[in-house]
């Protein structure tokens, strides 16, 4: 089963690219991953033997690209040479290729990385706000090893996706995730008019504190280092200084998916980190970067439970049950399909029905084993009879 499949890597030829190019080698190789190369042309005022010229050196340096990346072990496709305007061919290019997701460079460089906070070049402000798949801006100041993921959310099904999309990279990277929620401070206007504005606001940020915690009972957070936070602000102002304080390597926030208004599609606190981030940024619209797809037939009981644990591995119990009952379904006595969907309803917060299922799997082993000694024993018998 793989979880990420198609790594879109817009080869730009610019100072970040390096810093692209390393991380998509390393995404690709923790998760098998294929990387799609190419380069945008856009449109020169140029002769045709001048263009022919550039077209040929271009395509020479994607192959030696591929060279490079092959010779790291990773799959890579070369896509080779496309012209229009770059964003737009991007977008076409991760739609007919269906990627996971879209790595572009921050426009930065090493030196500058942590101090620049002139935002991004006008090729990724577009693709950020118009594609639909999840846009992932690598800093040039990008650590080999990422330890440290921030995810802020808001309640909302677009940073509920963020959230399931963070706690796979942090399961896969073996990093710590840190989960902010933001109160926003446009409250305090209204407390202060009610009077006692501290008391207030304390009594707010418990009220918060027990929506995160209800929140994250949906999510499979097993194996997972992870922190939470509630903090009161402007609310990418408080992303932002979080994720200086925790020299974070990684934010991933959830955004709406594609708008006819670009203005109106990242959603104003997404924009505004987009502006100053200063780690690298995913952001995730309407599709996942962690989707899986089976790469194998699967044709019996076996293949099943095997793929259940598989799921339960890398934190999907939802998709992990419905493979257990599958088993279930040819074979009601397979005592390890229904310990398997015991633990993922324990994963799914559901206690009661894991316990259940637990002593359902304990029942049918003991009557196995009664089974097996009695069928024992009258072999032994016929045995004895006939002597």
């Amino acid at each position: 089963m793989k979880l990420l499949n198609k790594i879109l890597v817009p080869i730009s030829f610019n100072e970040s690219s390096a810093g692209v190019i390393k991380q998509a080698i390393s995404l690709a190789k923790l998760f098998n991953s294929e990387i799609l190369i190419f380069h945008v042309l856009p449109k020169l005022e140029i002769s045709k033997l001048n263009l022919e010229m550039i077209e040929k050196g271009i395509n020479k340096k994607l192959d030696q690209i591929q060279s490079d990346m092959v010779s790291e072990g990773v799959r890579v496709s070369n896509l080779g040479l496309l012209s229009g305007v770059p964003s737009l061919e991007i977008i076409k290019a991760s739609e007919k290729n269906n990627a996971n997701v879209i790595l572009l460079g921050s426009g930065r460089t090493v030196e500058t990385s942590k101090s620049d906070t002139s935002g991004l070049g006008e090729t990724a402000k577009d693709v950020l706000r118009k594609s639909s798949k999840p846009v992932w801006i690598v800093n040039c100041g990008q650590k080999e090893k990422t330890q440290y993921i921030l995810c802020p959310i808001d309640f909302s099904k677009a940073s509920e996706r963020a959230l399931k999309n963070a706690i796979h990279l942090s399961r896969k990277m073996d990093s710590t995730l840190h989960i902010l929620h933001v109160v926003p401070s446009i409250l305090d206007f209204y407390l202060s008019i009610l009077g006692g504005s501290e008391e207030k606001k304390a009594e707010k940020i418990k009220t918060h504190e027990k929506k995160l915690e209800k929140f994250l009972t949906q999510f499979d957070l097993t194996g997972i280092k992870y922190t939470k936070t509630v903090k009161q602000g402007k609310v990418h102002q408080i992303i932002l200084e979080t994720a200086r304080e925790l020299e974070a390597d990684i934010i991933v926030l959830g955004a709406t998916g594609e708008s006819i208004n670009p203005k109106l599609l990242l959603g104003s606190n997404t924009e505004l980190v987009s502006r100053e981030f200063p780690c690298s940024l995913i952001v995730v619209k309407s599709e996942s970067i962690i989707q899986p797809m089976i790469d194998y037939q699967i044709s019996d009981i076996k293949d099943h439970y095997e793929l259940g644990i598989e799921y339960l591995n890398n934190g999907m119990p939802e998709e992990a049950k419905e493979n257990f009952l599958y088993c279930i379904e040819l074979d009601s006595l397979y005592t390890p399909a229904w310990e398997g969907l015991a633990q993922s309803y324990e994963r799914l917060g559901k206690k009661d029905l894991a316990k259940e299922y637990y002593q359902k799997a304990k029942m049918i082993n003991e009557k196995l084993w009664q089974k097996k000694v009695e069928a024992e024993l009258r072999t032994k018998h016929d045995i004895l009879g006939k002597l």
